[in-house]
């Protein structure tokens, strides 16, 4: 055009040659004309799988559907979407993030597809990104719409993306110019019909950001070109800075927005993180998810999670709180084995809506006994023949061989093998039926995963009962048959234990307790799980972290004041008449071993025994007998009695 010069310095990071006529063209520009004004195409809608994105934030059961439409079709098909979408590029090529990617592909060396659109497929980001892959001998291709001569027929396409490939890869680089090139070409539809066939969708940064409803994006970049080095061989560092993010519509496949590179800063000086929650601010209408470089979100149907590629980085939520505007945001653990729902990751950052979680520590003086009797007769009993079974005293003295208690020191005991093996043993089933009551850790379904683990493992069917949230509890007599007449095994889950007491009182699950304790079923849990069977309990459920929303809280408080806290003794079901001590030999946040903090609360109130156990123990519990299990050949429970001469605690 202008008969001017163009130069550009060639990399000198690369690790492979890449052909003679792609360097001879290094400075020459891409050629799409929407590149000339590309800030005029923010606004362009690229969603073409927002059924996809439905199913998947709001699970269907597919056996209420005649498979007769689209509808019914995605919903039967939605466990086929599998995403890995990774916060950088070097994140598909990190160990653990290319595990997974080979993992969900179901085969050792899968084919994968490459398209570099948003590289402008150039041939030294296609080596890079494919690195690991190649590596491992997987058969790799390119598929190059970026420039108008060398984009496929529509029919050579299809065969590659729906037939042939078993992973498609998408580049990083200018996402806005790749949504625009796709929908050009038909390529955006094909990408939806193999994700419905299983084909793993992956990518770092624009390759990641593209499969949400939306992303954070740096295309407007003067140097997000193809001629980069050009670019930057030209502008001044002023120049260079002078742009901002923008926010673009994308395929769809999750309904939320995507911010890449969350923990880094712009070369325009902007957090990538602080910008993304200021966009929401102004626009609060979907959650976002901001994936650190070397992490990776993965997305197995309507289930996902965070891998970190190394060990440190991960994901976060980012939701806007009704009451403020202002954004919430946490953390997603690293360490989870198992996926969960979308729509509960989604809602990771906000907190539980129990109205007494505003103020807790008013409630800390409530009765929540019920089992007093069951107490009364199992640490005194009594000679049934001595009575007549005509009523409801008798009825207990004639059933307290029926109570059975397993009470953990931590939730990990109720994963180690004696103390499971001492719950299947009591419920007299190899393979018990176990009903999970997660009202302490707030119904999170990591926590569920986790803590029945070992049950599940064993091939044991697992119910849960959530009643955490008032929209989840089921009717009275809906939950009598579960707990009264389904289970074998009812597990606490460890946690918020004054939460859960309130919660079951609230709902009438503390009463159909104590009747599902008198048909022989198994009462047990770790934590929280354990402390709730006693008639009182040393608890930290006044912690500040000890909330649903804990990763949120962890983001927001210093450590003073996740540290500014107590314990404190509180009510629970009444069976053993006894304080536990959960975690005895654990010190908590505050500083404060539970052990000594325990004897000190006995000698102000010397007028029940307490029980201390050790993380990793147990006290089983079987009619008016006890002893003590330990899970890992050390660990124990200890008594702990005043002494009535001095008030010295003795244990």
């Amino acid at each position: 055009e202008t008969g001017d010069m163009k130069s550009a310095p060639l990399p000198i990071n690369w690790e492979h040659p890449i052909p003679v006529d792609e360097i001879l063209d290094f400075p020459i520009p891409a050629t799409a004309s929407h590149l000339d004004a590309l800030e005029e195409h923010v606004d362009t809608d690229f969603v073409v799988a927002e059924d996809i994105a439905q199913a998947i934030s709001e699970p269907v059961n597919n056996n209420d559907h005649d498979q007769t439409n689209v509808d019914d079709i995605i919903s039967a098909d939605v466990s086929q979407i599998k995403i890995v979408a990774s916060g950088n590029e070097r994140g598909m090529r990190l160990q653990p993030i290319v595990d997974k990617v080979v993992e969900l592909s179901g085969s050792d060396l899968p084919k994968v597809l490459y398209v570099g659109t948003a590289s402008f497929d150039r041939t030294d980001k296609f080596l890079r990104q494919t690195q690991a892959f190649r590596d491992m001998g997987c058969e790799i291709r390119r598929l190059d719409v970026s420039e108008g001569e060398t984009v496929p027929t529509l029919d050579e396409m299809k065969e590659v993306v729906t037939e042939w490939a078993d992973v498609i890869m998408g580049s990083g680089g200018n996402t806005l110019h790749a949504l625009l090139r796709w929908k050009e070409v038909g390529l955006d539809l094909l990408l939806k019909e193999a994700s419905l066939k299983g084909v793993v969708l992956c990518g770092g940064s624009a390759g990641a950001g593209c499969w949400f409803s939306s992303l954070h994006t740096d295309s407007l970049r003067p140097d997000n070109t193809k001629n980069k080095e050009h670019v930057l061989n030209e502008l001044s560092e002023e120049e260079l800075a002078d742009w901002d993010y923008t926010k673009i519509s994308a395929l769809g496949f999750v309904n939320a927005m995507c911010v890449p590179h969350f923990d880094a800063t712009g070369t325009n000086g902007m957090k990538r993180s602080e910008h993304a929650e200021e966009m929401m601010k102004k626009d609060p209408t979907t959650p976002a998810i901001g994936v650190e470089n070397d992490a990776a979100l993965v997305i197995v149907g309507n289930e996902a999670f965070a891998v970190s590629g190394d060990g440190k980085a991960t994901c976060h939520v980012i939701v806007p709180c009704d009451e403020t505007g202002d954004m919430k945001s946490a953390p997603l653990p690293i360490n989870w084995e198992h996926p969960i729902p979308v729509d509960e990751i989604l809602d990771f950052p906000i907190p539980a809506t129990a109205s007494h979680l505003d103020a807790l520590e008013e409630h800390v003086d409530t009765d929540f006994v019920v089992a007093e009797d069951i107490a009364q007769a199992i640490s005194e009993p009594v000679n049934n023949n001595d009575h007549d079974q005509t009523n409801v005293d008798d009825i207990i003295s004639a059933d307290v061989s029926q109570i059975k208690i397993v009470a953990s020191g931590n939730e990990r005991g109720m994963r180690l093998q004696p103390i499971v093996d001492k719950v299947v043993e009591l419920s007299g089933s190899d393979l018990p039926k176990v009903l999970y009551v997660g009202t302490a850790s707030f119904d999170r379904t990591d926590k569920f995963l986790r803590q029945t683990q070992a049950f599940r493992d064993m091939g044991c069917e697992i119910r849960r009962l959530d009643v955490s949230e008032g929209e989840t509890v089921p009717t009275l007599d809906e939950m009598k048959e579960v707990v009264t007449e389904w289970a074998d095994v009812i597990m606490g889950s460890g946690g918020n234990t004054l939460h859960a007491l309130l919660r079951w009182k609230e709902v009438g699950l503390d009463l159909l307790l104590k009747e599902a304790s008198l048909k022989g079923v198994v009462l047990c849990g770790g934590s929280a799980g354990a402390g709730c069977w006693f008639s009182s309990l040393h608890t930290d459920s006044l912690r500040p972290d000890n909330t649903k929303n804990k990763e949120h809280v962890l983001n927001e408080l210093s450590e003073e004041e996740l540290a500014d806290w107590d314990y404190t003794k509180i009510s629970a079901l009444g069976f053993v008449n006894a304080m536990c001590v959960p975690h005895f030999d654990a010190t908590g946040t505050n500083g404060m071993k539970r052990s000594e903090h325990a004897e000190e609360m006995m000698k102000k109130d010397p007028t029940t025994p307490a029980i201390g156990v050790e993380n990793d123990a147990a006290l089983v519990i079987v009619g008016n007998e006890a002893f003590a299990v330990s899970g890992d050949g050390k660990a124990t429970c200890h008594v702990i009695v005043p002494c009535d001469e001095t008030g010295d605690m003795k244990s």
